[in-house]
């Protein structure tokens, strides 16, 4: 084959696959844009800006062929680039020079390839002039590249990069659909993206879950960024949810301050000083309190935890009493709380262990069968939740946060939504499926040995790696009540409900589901027409 037809074979070939990147100018010269099918994002950097892009301007390689080409000498060639400095350039050049060349073969390919792999690295926008010397200069590297052009080329590269993901089809990494980049929401600091509406749900869940601020994190598994402000208010697109995520990220931010408290009256936060005195005055309702204890200030005598430190100090360094009978002391008071403690224990058990085997003799039977290995995480996570609800706590109405009542009148705050509600009085206590075991938890609670002989009542081998659990007995009523799958069949994760909410995110598929009907969740129009969305078990 003579080398005409080697030049037009490989011109053909090369138009098979470059298609319109490929522009022909006569039968010995033609220019190829090569374009970057980046297979890791590429990182750009520019003094102390740096930026992840996974697409790039194409690169101009100009070939001239000579009559010596494939039979002895490779083509001559002339490379382009404007966001390539001028000295990579050259070296890129002089690799193509020394790439192995194979006489009476065609070469052209050869180099796209080689140009692609040394693109596919950390490209760096110097800001140097370059010491240049026009006899050491290759006419062949030819591009716009200077240190007063660098800014600019990198902020457009930045939004070259935007733009083509706009354009392309992206699948979004929670729900798996196939939708358009510019219908995707790209985060700022992991460069991770998803679609509008499961980014929304995710930051609405994560809100009513009590997390804000920093604590919003990327929903990517071992992601820890957090999201941005103006990202959370472009996602989740409502003025009122907005600006309460904005007052709670305050709020936790002064919170965190040594130099701020919070008025007891309408709680708003109250600037005060460092000195001895415990004078603080609320600027919104003009409310007069001690900054440590919180109540009514109080001028002419002591505030009570200042006065309950000096007694601890004076009894701990007391010369009349030994040190011996304060310890015996201490320990007498703590064997008689103990004692106390005890007896009401006791009371409670006797007056709910009727109640409990009633309610579980009327209860439906249902058995759940879980992999062995996962049983002691699955029971500690129920336990946790039995115990919050021997607590003294209620729901907020307008939020359902959990609120613990520690004293005084029913007049609630809920310190989230700033919604004002009443103490619902309860008359008689709250169901617990197992009051007595819960009690032992809470006293135990670095230990599981007490639980250890109810475990084994309620759990029964199913198979080697595989225990059962009925709701026949109160442990396996509290586990089997609370534990859900996930409806998703490549998922099948145990679910443990943990608050009234029925709208659960599986932490494994981020599958939403109904607790109660098990059906995957779109919207909040389930709770509307079907289901409701907070219940009690």
């Amino acid at each position: 084959m003579t080398d005409l037809e080697k030049k037009t074979d490989e011109i053909f070939a090369l138009q098979s696959i470059f298609d319109k990147n490929l522009r022909q100018f006569d039968e010995n010269q033609y220019e190829i844009l090569i374009d970057f099918d980046l297979v890791t994002p590429l990182t750009i950097e520019y003094e102390d800006q740096t930026s992840i892009v996974e697409y790039l301007p194409p690169f101009s390689l100009l070939v001239q062929y000579h009559d010596e080409y494939p039979s002895h000498f490779p083509p001559t060639f002339v490379l382009s680039c404007f966001y390539f400095s001028k000295s990579n350039l050259q070296k890129l050049c002089q690799k193509l020079d020394k790439y192995p060349f194979v006489e009476g073969e065609v070469c052209v390919y050869e180099w796209i390839n080689l140009i692609k792999l040394e693109v596919d690295r950390k490209l760096i926008m110097e800001n140097k002039e370059e010491e240049e010397e026009e006899e050491e200069g290759d006419p062949r590297a030819l591009n716009g590249y200077s240190s007063e052009t660098a800014k600019k080329i990198f902020q457009y590269l930045v939004q070259y990069n935007a733009d083509q993901f706009h354009k392309r089809i992206q699948v979004c990494s929670i729900c798996d659909n196939c939708i358009r980049g510019i219908d995707c929401i790209r985060l700022h600091r992991c460069q991770h993206y998803y679609c509008q509406s499961c980014l929304q749900d995710y930051i609405r869940m994560t809100l009513k879950n009590g997390q804000f601020g920093e604590r919003i994190h990327c929903p990517q598994n071992q992601c820890h960024q957090a999201l941005l402000p103006t990202e959370i208010r472009q996602i989740l697109r409502d003025d009122q949810l907005y600006e309460r995520y904005e007052r709670l990220t305050l709020q936790q931010g002064l919170e965190s301050m040594d130099d701020i408290v919070w008025c007891p009256k309408c709680q708003m936060a109250v600037l005060v000083d460092n000195s001895d005195d415990n004078l603080a005055m609320c600027d919104q309702c003009r409310y007069i309190f001690c900054k440590k204890c919180k109540e009514l200030f109080h001028s002419q005598t002591i505030c009570p935890k200042d006065y309950i430190i000096q007694q601890l100090e004076k009894e701990s360094y007391s010369t009349t009493v030994p040190q011996s009978e304060l310890s015996f002391r201490r320990e007498q008071k703590i064997q008689e709380y103990d004692q106390k403690v005890l007896a009401t224990i006791a009371k409670v058990e006797q007056r709910s262990r009727t109640t409990i085997e009633a309610n579980l003799a009327e209860q439906k039977y249902r058995q759940l069968v879980i992999p062995r290995s996962e049983g002691q995480a699955l029971l500690e996570s129920v336990l946790n939740a039995e115990r919050m609800e021997l607590l003294n706590t209620q729901p907020c109405p307008k939020c359902h946060v959990q609120i613990e009542k520690n004293g005084g009148c029913s007049h609630m705050y809920c310190t989230r939504c700033n919604h004002s509600f009443l103490w619902e009085r309860q008359d008689k206590p709250a169901t617990v499926k197992n009051i007595s075991l819960l009690f032992k938890f809470m006293k135990n609670s670095e230990k599981m040995e007490p639980l250890q002989e109810e475990v084994k009542q309620a759990t029964k081998s199913a198979a080697n790696s595989k225990i059962s659990i009925d709701n026949r007995s109160a442990i396996g009523s509290a586990i089997v009540s609370r534990v859900k799958q996930c409806p998703n069949k490549s998922c099948k994760k145990f679910i443990v409900k943990v608050n009234r909410d029925n709208w659960i995110v599986c932490d494994g598929c981020r599958r939403q589901f109904c607790f109660l009907c098990e059906q995957k969740i779109v919207s909040t129009d389930h709770y509307v027409r079907k289901c409701e969305r907070y219940t009690s078990l």
